[in-house]
Order: structure tokens, then sequence, then C-alpha cells
């Protein structure tokens, strides 16, 4: 055992020396490595096994496109991989016209017939399934035909939606002659065998696998045929670093970047200091409350907009963030283009507030000095209450009472009851605080739950009694939303089965739930070619009633940093750019 330790230690100095830019031919040529710090990967580097974003920038850095790639303002265009592209007028049969020479990091020459055995081997959901894998593509994907001679790949599409080129063609291109060689030799599914490789990833990016050591580092070169602009940082190491150690590190110079950095007391420590750069940028996602739309006194809008009202958020951004993060006030972030009109492009990614986000309404009333004004938000709140107290309809019957005197559902104190994660703890006790509830007319009672129990409650998988109202949780954006794969009420299950609608929403109070299905309807279908301003006018109306009925409260969207060397130049990232789309175009400065 004493040996064993002995030799950690030294793999471990010598990794720290390696890292520290200790090799001296590469310092002589400009050629060392960067080091990024990361929390810890799955090591499921191939798509369609666990979602994990670590393991998604190894991903990007193996793979960086399909057919199609995605720019640093947010917008898809065909990729390096398409010569050219074809779409029928019904928008069902799509064409893409392979470049010559493409390969794979292993040499194999990347064709058309690629592309067909890749989407295959995702349509095959019972095979894929029997890995642990999954994939939507057969809910868009009839079949494929090749034609060999001309490199050519024709997809024929089940429907066409404004996201399909998102939905369909950005799979990562996987290369045919081996893995099929590779579980023939085995015995061995396709499947199977890529989920038994599943962290030796064999891509076509700018920058190849050369090691993955688990718990520690994936360690990364650059390959030299890259159809793209080859990479000037020749050896990239993403290192696995605990969060408690990481800006110690950083500032140690044991790490060359540090990422996605939220928290001011991280923030402060490194913005000023010399040695350092850093890009900054708000968050393509944020912290949120989730609503159960369909339980409880909660079911009714007014509740929910109450509630709404009464939360803190400025003090939850305090506590948690400090300066550096904003609230928003529907189901967007500031870098969506459909946020704002044509004329504001310049605005996009800023906190400025658009045309269209100054007509939402904002839960948080503020005083003269832009302070949480609790006296003004419990009234509105009171004032939302007594209104639907006065309603005898329906599950409005179920309220009763007043500010006064309190109110009641089903003859009880009214309850808003909360969940969150250990995590939250310290922060949602602080804000809703003993002396600050007992000035609602309404109790609100906080629950930890560890994220497995929680999370079963909030989809409704689970047997236990149904109880909890909202639930403290989290939402990333994509860049072509489609809104009714979270939202639309078929997704809404029987309580004891998971709903994909997990805030069980079907229109409230703006729209029936068949008026709700068709406006996502419209939102999914606006055409993918010509439907720009079609589903930017039908998103609108989405966040509208988002807005309006509370089933989301966005609590906070963080003003992320990403720390580097300022050794490092040409590195530019942004919400829509991470690190590791960005790092191919840096270079070490000379």
């Amino acid at each position: 055992m004493k040996k064993f330790m002995v030799l950690i230690v030294t793999l471990v100095l010598a990794f720290s020396l390696i890292a520290c830019g200790g090799n001296s031919t590469a310092a002589k040529t400009n050629e060392k490595p960067i080091v990024i710090a990361t929390a810890e990967f799955n090591g499921d580097f191939y798509s369609g096994w666990t979602n994990s974003s670590y393991d998604n920038d190894i991903r990007i850095l193996v793979w960086a496109f399909g057919l199609i790639e995605d720019t640093p303002e947010g917008q898809i265009i065909d990729s390096p991989l398409v010569a050219e592209k074809k779409v029928s007028d019904d928008l069902l049969t799509w064409t893409y016209k392979l470049v010559k020479g493409a390969k794979f990091h292993n040499g194999e020459a990347l064709t058309a017939s690629d592309v067909k055995f890749t989407y295959e081997f995702y349509m095959d959901t019972k095979a894929l399934g029997d890995t642990g894998g999954t994939s939507t593509i057969n809910d868009y994907v009839e079949k494929i035909d090749i034609d060999e001679a001309a490199n050519t790949v024709t997809f024929h599409l089940k429907k066409a939606s404004y996201t399909i080129d998102t939905a369909v063609f950005g799979y990562y291109i996987f290369p045919e002659e081996t893995f099929k060689k590779g579980a023939k030799e085995e015995g061995l599914t396709v499947q199977q065998y890529v989920k038994k490789n599943i962290s030796k990833p064999i891509g076509y990016g700018p920058y190849k696998m050369v090691e993955y050591k688990e718990g520690e580092y994936v360690k990364l070169e650059a390959f030299k045929d890259y159809l793209g602009k080859a990479p000037a940082i020749k050896e990239v190491i993403v290192k696995v670093v605990p969060s408690e150690t990481e800006l110690d590190q950083l500032m140690q110079g044991e790490v060359d970047m540090l990422t996605q950095q939220g928290q001011a007391e991280k923030i402060d420590a490194v913005k000023d200091k010399p040695g350092f750069a850093y890009t900054n940028y708000y968050r393509h996602g944020g912290g949120t409350i989730a609503l159960h739309c369909n339980f409880g006194p909660t079911a009714l809008t007014e509740v929910r907009q109450a509630f709404a009202y009464v939360l803190n958020r400025p003090k939850i951004i305090e506590l948690f963030l400090g300066q550096y993060g904003i609230a928003s006030n529907g189901p967007y972030s500031k870098n969506d283009w459909v946020l704002w009109d044509d004329d504001e492009k310049n605005l996009i990614g800023t906190a400025a507030v658009g045309k269209f986000e100054s007509t939402l309404t904002s839960y948080d009333i503020l005083d003269k000095d832009g302070k949480f004004d609790e006296a003004a938000n419990i009234a509105k709140a009171n004032e939302l209450l007594d209104k639907a107290a006065a309603r005898t309809d329906g599950d409005y019957a179920k309220l009763t009472g007043n500010a006064k005197s309190g109110y009641l559902w089903e003859g009880k104190p009214l309850e808003i009851k909360v969940t969150y994660t250990p995590f939250w703890s310290d922060t949602y006790n602080l804000v809703f605080n003993e002396a600050y509830v007992s000035k609602l007319a309404f109790k609100v009672s906080l629950t930890g739950l560890d994220w497995p129990v929680m999370y079963s409650h909030w989809t409704g998988d689970t047997e236990e009694e149904r109880m909890y109202h909202a639930f403290v949780g989290g939402v990333s954006y994509v860049l072509k939303a489609n809104p009714k794969a979270d939202y639309g009420t078929k997704l809404i299950m029987p309580w004891g089965q998971a709903s994909s609608n997990n805030v069980m929403f079907s229109g409230g109070s703006s729209y029936t739930p068949a008026e709700w299905d068709q406006l996502l309807d419209d939102i999914e279908n606006a055409n993918p070619v010509t439907g720009r301003d079609e589903y930017r006018a039908n998103w609108r109306k989405f966040v509208v009633a988002m807005n309006k009925e509370v089933p989301v409260i966005p609590v906070y969207s963080n003003n992320y940093f990403d720390f580097f060397t300022d050794k490092l130049e040409n590195f530019h990232t942004n919400a829509l750019w991470r690190w590791a789309r960005a790092l191919p175009n840096a270079n070490w400065k000379k």
C-alpha cells in the first residue's frame, strides 16, 4: 500500500509540472499545454447517454460540429462538412453533399456512408436503449438515402419544424468502418461497442483524445487534418479540480483557466489581479422556482402571482451572487435574439431592457433607492389574494379569508410548501425568515430534500403523498427553443408517473388547454427556412403567458466570468460560446 501511495504522489507531481508548463521543449516552441479546470466528468464522451456539460466540452473539442454548427452570435449555419445543401419545397427532403477530404482522427475518410451509419445507429432505439442510451431522432426522420459516388446523403423527414436543424442535423458523425469492425471482432452490437468505448471518442474536430484518466483529467492534442483552422495551442489538459481549491490552483498557476464563475468572493479575488484576464456574460439560463399549477392553492393564477411578489429576488441574488446576477421576468435570457427587435441587435447579451421585455410584469416592487420594497410587495400580494377570494367559481371557492385575519384554503391556513436541496437551505431560510413570514397573510414553509427525492416530487414520479407546491431548481436554454417539449398538456401525467411538463401547466387563466397546445404547435411548426418572424411573434405570446401565469419564477441569471492567464490571447467566450468553442482560435502570446 505504501509503494502504491508513493507512485500516486509521483504521478501527481509529474502532472503538476506538465500543467505548469514544465516541458521546456514545448515552452521554447510556444506550444506548451493549456490546463483548464473542470468539475468531474462522467466520461460519456459519445452523445446519447448522460448529458453532463463537462463531458460535452470534451465532445465539442473532439467533434465541433455535425452537419450544422453554431456561431458565437448564436446562429445556426451549415458546417464545414457540407459542400452543398438542397431543401425540398415541402421541407421534408433535405440533401447534403459532403466536402471531399474530411477525415476522422484515426485517419478513416468521412463519407456519406458514415453519416447514414451514424443516424441509423441512433434510430435503432432498441439496441441503443439496451445500453442505456436514448435518442429522439425517430420522431423526425423517416429514412435516409445516400449516393456514395456523389457523396450525398438525403434525409426524408416525418415533419418539418422550426427547430428541425438543431433537432436532426447536429448529430456528431461516427466512423462506420472502425465501429463495425470492432463490434464484429468482439461479438457486440455497434451500440454496445460504443458504450464499451464511451471514454475513447473518435471525432474529426480540432482536438483528438490522447488520454482520459477517470476522476483526474482528459488530455487532447491538435488534429493536423482538421477541416477548420488548425488550433495554435497544440495540447489541452482538462483537469478535474474541486470547487474548494479551484481558485487557489488558478492563482498559483496550476491551471490556466477557470470558467463560469458566478460568486462574488471568487470573482472579486481574481478580477483585478495582475497576470489574469477575463470575459464575462449573462448565463443562458438561471435559477428558478417551479410551481405546480394543478395542485392546491398554486392552481390559482393569483396565488402564484402573490407568491412571486413576496419572493425577495434581490435578496437571493445578493446572498448567493453578490452583485453578479440579474433577474428576468420570463423563460428567456439576455442572449435570446427573439427577445429583441431587429433594431436592438446591439443590445443582445447586455443588461439593457428592450422594447418587448419592458412590457412584461416585474414581480419586484422596488423603493426609491432601488431596494426590495417589502411593504409594497406584501400589499400587492394581498390585493391579488383578495381578488381571488372574492370569486366562488371552481377552485376559487376553496380560497377564503382576508389580509387581516389570514387567508384560508379549504378552511385551513393557506400554506405554500417550498422544497429545495440542502445547498439552498441557508439562502432560502434567510429570505423567508420568521420575522418576514410573520408579516404575510399566508404561510410559507421550507423543506430540504436530497435531489433524487425532490425531483421525484417535482415530476410526480413517486408513490409518496403529494404535498409540495414549489421547487427550487434551475434551467438552461437552447439556441432554438421548442416549448412544446416542456409545456405540452399531453406531457402532464397522473400523480405517480413522471410528467415531462413538470409544472403541470396547461394555460392557466390565459388559455384553455386546447388554445395553449395550439400556441405551442404554432411555435414548433414555424417554417424552418422562412418563419423567423412568425416564430418570434408566437414565442413572445408564450413568454407573455408565462410571465402572467408564473408557473416558473426566474429567480436569477448569473453574470458569469471566465478567468484565464493573460499569456493567452484571442480567446473570446460568451453565453452561447463556451470555452471549448473559443479555445481553437486562441494562442499563447509570443
